[in-house]
């Protein structure tokens, strides 16, 4: 039996807000020009036009790296979650977007990065001259954020009592959803 990729494919067991990450990209190479394609392999996910990829995405448990077809050198004010991959592709011009949970609190700024370079290399790499130049323009550096991870608090009482209590984040309310209906409320 042959087994069909597709985005339950990559998504199961994987964060939610990994999968809406991976939706705003998605909505961004489809959106770039019509008859941008999309492509499930068994490791990544593709955007090309006329057959040209442009972008690819591998997600992983906690993050995404997404890969463009550009020359890293050409890059101004190269942001800290960017990196030169060409070594690694047999010379082809390629740059890493490490994508991770500090996208949460810096969303703009890796937005902005991430859709002015996919733009660049959609432009690259088709000849596609219905876009515009991307400009070059000085980005802010992006500040490091504070990395959540959910915590549990378990304390017995001398009486019999447990007392649970959780941290987690406001964004995160399947999770808690989750535990509540896999513990207490079955």
């Amino acid at each position: 039996m042959r087994e069909e990729f597709n985005e339950d494919y990559f998504f199961k067991n994987k964060p939610v807000w990994l999968e809406g990450l991976y939706q705003k990209i998605n909505e961004h190479c489809l959106s770039i020009k019509r008859g941008v394609e999309k492509e499930f392999r068994k490791t990544y996910i593709r955007w090309s036009y006329s057959g040209r990829m442009f972008c690819r995405v591998f997600v992983f448990q906690n993050n995404l790296k997404l890969y463009l077809r550009l020359k890293y050198e050409e890059i101004e004010n190269v942001p800290v979650f960017i990196r030169d991959y060409s070594d690694r592709v047999r010379g082809i011009p390629t740059i890493e977007i490490l994508l991770n949970e500090e996208y949460l609190g810096n969303e703009e700024a890796f937005s902005t990065v991430a859709k002015l370079l996919i733009n660049k290399a959609f432009s690259e790499v088709t000849g596609a001259k219905s876009l515009k130049p991307v400009k070059k323009r000085e980005l802010e550096p992006v500040k490091p954020t504070e990395v959540f991870r959910p915590s549990l608090n378990l304390i017995v009482d001398g009486n019999g009592y447990i007392d649970v209590s959780f941290k987690i984040r406001k964004d995160q309310k399947e999770l808690l959803s989750r535990i509540l209906q896999e513990t207490i409320l079955k």
